[in-house]
């Protein structure tokens, strides 16, 4: 979700006192909300970062919250958990060596942590293999420029430099995609290199300091990939009677390659990486139905995870590493509504209507990997899953301007409810989901007629939350958010920002849906939404990376080497599900160009357009399948 600057909200636990000599009762659902948000948002539970302990306390509390208010366990083990794993952050073992050695055998073994590191998309192993260097790695076609034209890298480790030529001009002539490592590494892959060694571009060249492993740490490129000083560089290129600021220089004035091979030059390299296996588990707490619609079921949802002290995800910079990131709206707020709505659902006597099923998701910060497995691995058969509701950052409720027209405008103070020309002060709430079933977008209109809320509603299905998993299954969602702030993804997100009033508001919202959703007798009739998602809330929206072309394909291998792209799940009308590509194909081939991990995927769609269609070749139960893809917006 996108930044924007959302003023402090007050604290309030409490109703205004009345006229009397005794002060009001406390709300007790205000002050349950109160503990549980700042529990799950405190220190105890150290951010929940899925590499953490913190985490474990946190699903224990959420397991107990449903245990106390009479749920049913719904975990395979008969437990309130549903287990899976997480592929953890790669981590330097030893040894790591590199050695550069001449053909007359001399050695020059470089100092590791000094002259040269591992990066964090590198590949464990050994590789042996002559050295070129190419430039900047960088393949276009507009404009024209191929720094790998002419040589021969094939068995070889290819030297490349960081950025681009003209990398200071904001309008160069290379995308961000372009001058990034994992494209660069994808070229050089795509022509036979063992590996890659990355080196400063010019302007980093005063201090040349080498990246830290945690920087490019993320998907295995499938080869070795370093950084390495370029002094090293610069001593190499002089053998050959050629200087490193000489070609840069060249490069820059006429965008024309000046790759080279080193002659005589050959590198060794050691690389030790461990990606370890991090426990995970979802908190699945069940109400069980009673009367006609018993067998059919509705999911509650909201993730609890979060960065933890800011190992992945943080937009604090340098100086939030190593700091509790609290997330007390992203998304301890989410799950405190999750609890109250089970405690008040549980509470019903008699109850009759479907099945409930609240769900507590960990991995929502890495590719939503917690509602994914549930929706792959279900506790209640999908094609019995009627509706999700889904809960994310619902803590931050403020007031906006409205005037009856579409748009909101964010005011800067004051607490009338009547703005001059009539206008009003109300409780902005985006719901998304809209579009998908049939009587929906009137429906939510219906529900949250009386709660002086402006509601901004979005039809789209997918986006960057929990529900996107069930609508790729084909079930309507609902999605209740109260809007991006400042202190997303930063220590700064702690619960006496949280406006519990507000929080308490969107749980009777959500409270409605529920009820409405679990008793209804005819089930909503699931339509594709139109239109992507964005964030209403954001004064400064972005272009998404590149306005690159969509597949609409949830890939499900991120960290495969070598083994293309497999496509755990489809966009409903999208681009991929219309040309008949289906959940468990591997993607292997894009418009020609071989794709063997997401990198080499990224990299190809990148240099196509939305609208113009490109054959795309899929592995299929060990059957290739060429389909005609036209790439959506």
């Amino acid at each position: 979700m996108r930044l924007v600057h959302t003023l402090p909200l007050l604290l309030a636990l409490f109703p205004l006192p009345v006229a009397s000599t005794y002060a009001a009762k406390p709300d007790p659902a205000l002050e349950r909300i109160r503990q549980d948000i700042f529990y799950l948002a405190g220190p105890e539970c150290e951010g929940r970062g899925v590499y953490g302990q913190g985490i474990h306390r946190a699903a224990e509390y959420i397991a107990n919250a449903f245990k106390e208010a009479g749920l049913k366990p719904g975990g395979p083990d008969g437990s309130y958990f549903q287990p899976f794993s997480i592929t953890g952050s790669p981590k330097l073992g030893t040894p790591n060596r590199l050695t550069l050695v001449q053909a007359d055998g001399t050695k020059k073994e470089l100092s590791y942590g000094q002259e040269f590191t591992p990066t964090g998309m590198t590949q464990a192993g050994e590789a042996s293999g002559e050295l070129v260097f190419a430039g900047y790695g960088i393949v276009s076609k507009n404009p024209t420029y191929d720094d790998f034209q002419g040589l021969d890298i094939r068995g070889k480790w290819v030297i490349l430099l960081r950025k681009s030529p003209r990398a200071s001009d904001p309008h160069g002539p290379f995308s961000p995609e372009q001058q990034s490592l994992l494209s660069k590494v994808t070229n050089a892959k795509q022509r036979g290199a063992i590996g890659v060694i990355f080196v400063n571009h010019a302007s980093d060249s005063k201090d040349d300091t080498l990246m830290d492993f945690s920087y490019a740490a993320g998907a295995s490129a499938g080869v070795p990939v370093l950084h390495m000083k370029r002094s090293i560089l610069e001593s190499l290129l002089a053998h050959a009677r050629s200087k490193l600021a000489d070609i840069e220089a060249a490069i820059e004035e006429d965008l024309k390659p000046r790759g080279r091979a080193l002659p005589g030059w050959t590198a060794k390299a050691i690389i030790t990486v461990e990606r370890p296996k991090i426990p995970a588990r979802n908190v699945i707490g069940v109400l069980e139905g009673k009367g006609p619609l018993a067998d059919e079921t509705i999911i509650i949802g909201a993730h609890y995870d979060h960065l933890g002290t800011g190992e992945y995800g943080s937009l604090g910079g340098h100086d939030a590493k190593g700091r509790i990131h609290y997330g007390a709206d992203d998304n301890a707020s989410g799950t405190t509504g999750l609890m109250e709505l089970a405690r008040r659902f549980a509470a019903i006597p008699n109850r009759i209507g479907r099945r409930i099923v609240f769900l507590a998701f960990s991995g929502e910060e890495i590719a939503l990997l917690g509602s994914r497995h549930y929706v792959n691995q279900p506790v209640f058969p999908l094609e019995k899953t009627v509706f999700m509701l889904n809960m994310d950052m619902i803590g931050r409720m403020t007031q906006v301007e409205d005037d009856g027209l579409p748009g909101v405008k964010a005011i800067t103070g004051g607490t009338s409810s009547i703005l001059p020309g009539n206008k009003m002060l109300r409780d902005r709430l985006v719901i998304y989901g809209t579009g998908t079933a049939e009587g929906m977008d009137a429906l939510v209109d219906q529900l949250t007629r009386d709660d002086n809320l402006k509601v901004i509603k979005v039809p789209a299905g997918t986006g960057p939350s929990d529900h996107d998993s069930f609508y790729r299954k084909k079930i309507p969602v609902l999605f209740l958010f109260t809007g991006t702030h400042r202190d997303y993804h930063r220590p700064t997100d702690t619960p006496e920002k949280i406006n519990l009033e507000g929080l308490h508001k969107v749980v009777k919202v959500a409270e409605r849906i529920i009820t409405h959703f679990s008793t209804q007798e005819q089930r909503p009739n699931y339509l594709v939404a139109q239109g992507n998602w964005s964030d209403p809330t954001d004064p400064n929206p972005r272009p998404s990376r590149m306005n690159m072309p969509k597949l609409g394909i949830m890939p499900g291998n991120y960290e495969s080497a070598d083994g293309g792209v497999l496509v755990d799940d489809v966009s409903p009308g999208g681009a991929a599900e219309k040309a008949g590509i289906r959940k468990g194909d591997i993607i292997i081939e894009i418009a020609g160009k071989p794709v063997k991990n997401i990198g080499a995927y990224m990299t190809a769609m990148a240099q196509h357009k939305a609208g113009i269609a490109i054959d795309v070749i899929v592995l299929r139960k060990d059957a290739k399948v060429t389909l005609k893809v036209t790439p959506s917006p």
